[in-house]
């Protein structure tokens, strides 16, 4: 008696298989795919995997199966699974603060400065400046930063985070003097 598989791919799609067990040589047990079915996730629209001409089509192409079309209908299809990526983003953006910061605190503790552990566990976070909005960022922390010591000469200030540039696609074409290409030129009205 076949029965259905059901899967989901990593894009959502969803496919239905109708799966015969067969015995094979030796013993061995294999399976046979009768039917497959495959959707986009959540369709509302369209048939659906075992409609009325798939059932007689299926039935008129294997003879010798026997098919419960109502426990195959009825058969429950997991929910898909909610990936928490906002959540898995906001931890391990956290992790990184926590990693960015500890070097400051091991700076302070190797100083043995109290004022100076006490400077790095006030500053604010890189990102924390950058939510609220300041243009400069370094200035603005480094401002914070003396604003709390105010009796200390030490200033320390977090720089800015490094920006690639991006690469040239593609320069001009240089021409030698003896070739045989000659280069384009635009016309003037586009």
């Amino acid at each position: 008696m076949p029965f259905l598989r059901f899967s989901r791919d990593k894009r959502g799609y969803e496919h239905f298989y109708l799966v015969q067990p067969t015995a094979a040589r030796r013993g061995k047990d294999r399976q046979r795919i009768l039917y497959w079915f495959r959707t986009p996730p959540n369709v509302k629209v369209g048939r659906e995997p075992f409609a009325k001409h798939v059932r007689s089509a299926l039935e008129a192409q294997y003879p010798n199966v026997k098919f419960d079309w109502e426990t195959l209908v009825a058969t429950p299809i997991p929910p898909p699974e909610t990936d928490h990526w906002r959540e898995r983003r906001r931890a391990e953006r956290a992790a990184r603060q926590v990693a960015d910061a500890e070097p400051a605190v091991q700076e302070a503790e190797a100083e043995g400065s109290s004022e100076g552990l006490a400077l790095a566990a006030n500053a604010p976070a890189p990102d924390e400046a950058a939510r609220a909005g300041d243009s400069g960022t370094a200035a603005s922390v480094a401002a914070s930063v003396s604003e709390a010591s105010e009796g200390t000469s030490e200033v320390r200030t977090i720089p800015e985070p490094v920006r690639r540039r991006g690469r040239r696609r593609r320069g001009r074409r240089h021409h030698r003097p003896g070739s045989q290409t000659t280069p384009v030129e635009k016309p003037e009205g586009k």
